[in-house]
């Protein structure tokens, strides 16, 4: 048995797709394949089911895919370990982040780590809160930046600051020259969210129906961005978080009090130890970030 196997095996596992887990660790499709079978063939038995639809891991697999990642864990530890004698002058660190905040936050973020750290490489990986929540607990990712809806059992966290949530309107719209708004005014709207599955939709879908209202939602998008983008055509009104304003576009109005919000927060897997990298890039997140 041999580490790259595992990382194949892993791959697989993660992508459901032995194209996808190929592409993913940058050797070709029989190769991997191979690499696999004689995994399967050393340990007895088939790790995973194929068939059209990709690939499902067996029970033998889901039991080995606990073992095998807490091998690449501490094979990886190791080397950080070691590289990270020398100071930081080399090494690594996975941060995952919120597609509804990345744009916003990450760049002020990695120039400030880039510039203590210059030689330490950042990997970005962009889910939901809840696959956030999940990519942390499967050791995928060293850290996350998630909202209070990737919190869960193995996840520890430290917020960074609280954001209020405010109305984003078509600036055409009736109501968009009002200052402020209570969510239970917005009864009848057409809603563009994300989709569900995004943390960020649990927390508006949530906000929304202690306001009394249950959204009747007339589209929906992986993206931030392109909710507005709706929102601003006049197809629809949304809820959004106050950094992702933009100074041309919607019409964004104050919720009256009770103000819904979200928390973004630093997390890491609980009771783990962090690299001197990880270490680092948490201390810099709550450096940076803390303002908002």
């Amino acid at each position: 048995m041999e580490i790259h196997q595992l990382r194949y095996f892993l791959a697989v596992a993660r992508t459901g797709s032995f194209t996808g887990a190929a592409e993913s660790c940058h050797v070709s499709q029989p190769s991997l394949s191979a690499q696999i079978a004689k995994l399967e063939n050393e340990l007895g038995g088939p790790l995973f089911d194929r068939g059209r639809r990709g690939a499902r891991l067996t029970e033998r697999g889901e039991l080995f895919r606990v073992r095998a990642g807490e091998a690449v864990r501490q094979l990886e530890t190791a080397r950080r370990e070691l590289d990270e004698l020398s100071g930081l002058s080399r090494g690594s660190v996975s941060l995952g982040c919120l597609p509804t905040t990345g744009a916003y936050l990450l760049p002020r973020l990695l120039r400030a780590f880039l510039d203590a750290h210059p030689h330490v490489h950042v990997d970005l990986q962009e889910a939901s809160s809840p696959q956030l929540g999940s990519a942390l607990r499967r050791f995928e990712i060293d850290l996350a930046i998630i909202d209070e809806a990737g919190l869960g059992p193995g996840i520890e966290a430290r917020a960074l600051f609280r954001e209020p949530l405010e109305i984003a309107l078509p600036a055409a719209h009736p109501l968009a020259r009002r200052r402020a708004l209570s969510l239970t005014e917005l009864s009848g709207e057409r809603f563009i969210l994300m989709k569900s599955g995004h943390g960020y939709r649990r927390i508006v879908t949530e906000a929304l129906q202690a306001a009394g209202i249950e959204p009747e939602v007339v589209y929906e998008s992986d993206e931030i961005e392109t909710v507005q983008r709706l929102v601003e055509a006049g197809l629809g009104v949304t809820v959004v978080p106050r950094m992702v304003r933009k100074s041309e576009g919607p019409a964004y109005v104050t919720i009256s009090p009770p103000t819904p919000s979200r928390t973004l927060l630093i997390a890491q897997r609980e009771a783990g130890t962090l690299s001197a990298a990880s270490e680092a890039l948490r201390n810099t997140a709550l450096r940076v970030l803390a303002t908002g």
